[in-house]
């Protein structure tokens, strides 16, 4: 087995290595004290975090089967089948468990890379984040189960992709609507892809999707395209405690196509430069703005160089995907952290893109 290795120091000529065995070592030493986190979260974190567990099982009582764009409806009965308690501790070891596989099947796919101490950090980070939002019942659990088929990918591209939109489309159907959007963003910029071979075009075309949303939801739904988020943040913005500190609210005026399109098009931006985070000046929003910049960062600089060289064709399809999710994000979120925790499913294949960075570096 081939894992990454780790390279701590601030210099680039002096510097503690650690060998692909160490780092495996250590790596497993870190996911079992993440177990510890996945374990004590709901007695340590503030009780907001896990507020929906709350209502999925108050639904359980009423729910006999999955029903069509029934979120709560059909997470309930899907937990429901599963038999566990609320806050679970079997579910939570389970899950966690999953979480390790998963993120010790991507590092083995690296095939090689290396890591610093800020990537480590950044790893440290979003397996925080990973632990926190997916070893309890919630729909970002079931996300991360209908995105574990993409991991087939690295056997069969084609298969693998198949699989997953199945996946996919069923969740789309029973759980969530907005993910027959975000079936089409990713199909429809996978195949641009076989015309382009820089980045900056799939930033374009992503923007040029905003203004066709904005279009369509203007005129065919008669709403504007971040109706839905301003409507969940209505009775939010008095309230404090549950997230509302951290509300994306609309940058210009409403009622026209051209200003929902720009209120998503910089909502979507900041998903990647978090500037309203770092304007709160608090160090905890600092310290995660840098992290998700970095993330970010690295994500299309990697895409890039997979668009130039073409050898790897699982990493522009695992960044697509990602992009794609934060464009439709963008429309839906209600706050940055709505904004994470609904990402978190997919830290798995960010983190596999991430890791590439330097070896595409490595080959200039």
């Amino acid at each position: 087995m081939k894992f990454i290795s780790l390279k701590v120091g601030l210099r680039k000529d002096r510097y503690l290595y650690f060998d692909p065995h160490m780092t495996f070592m250590l790596f497993l030493l870190m996911l079992i004290m993440m177990i510890g986190v996945a374990l004590i979260k709901e007695s340590v974190m503030n009780s907001y975090f896990f507020s929906d567990q709350l209502t999925i099982f108050s639904f359980m009582k009423y729910t006999y089967g999955f029903a069509m764009g029934n979120s709560y409806g059909s997470t309930a009965y899907f937990y429901k089948l599963l038999g566990f308690e609320q806050s679970s501790i079997v579910f939570a070891l389970i899950s966690s468990l999953i979480l390790i596989s998963v993120y010790t099947f991507i590092f083995v796919k690296v095939k090689g890379g290396t890591l610093n101490l800020i990537d480590l950090s950044v790893f440290l980070f979003f397996c925080f984040s990973s632990m926190i939002n997916l070893t309890w019942q919630s729909k970002d659990f079931i996300v991360f189960l209908m995105i574990m088929p993409l991991l087939l990918t690295f056997y069969s591209r084609i298969g693998g992709l198949i699989i997953w939109t199945l996946f996919a489309l069923f969740y789309a159907y029973y759980f969530r609507t907005y993910w027959f959007l975000f079936l089409i963003e990713f199909y429809g910029l996978l195949f641009m892809t076989r015309f382009i071979s820089h980045a900056k075009w799939i930033f374009v075309m992503c923007i040029l999707s905003l203004l066709v949303l904005a279009i369509g939801f203007q005129y065919g739904l008669g709403i504007d395209v971040d109706s839905f988020r301003t409507a969940v943040n209505e009775h939010r913005l008095e309230r404090t405690g549950d997230g509302s500190n951290t509300l994306i609210t609309p940058w210009v005026g409403s009622g026209n196509p051209i200003f929902g399109w720009i209120n998503v098009t910089i909502t979507w931006v900041t998903f990647y430069f978090p500037f309203p985070l770092i304007l709160l000046l608090s160090p905890y929003y600092v310290l995660i703005s840098f992290f998700i910049i970095i993330m970010f960062h690295r994500i299309w600089k990697t895409l890039h160089n997979a668009l130039q060289t073409r050898g790897n064709p699982i990493l522009i399809i695992f960044s697509l995907i990602i992009i794609s999710f934060t464009v439709v994000q963008s429309i839906f979120e209600p706050d940055y952290g709505s904004y994470l925790r609904h990402l978190a499913p997919f830290y798995p294949l960010m983190f596999y893109v991430y890791l590439n960075f330097g070896k595409f570096k490595k080959e200039d």
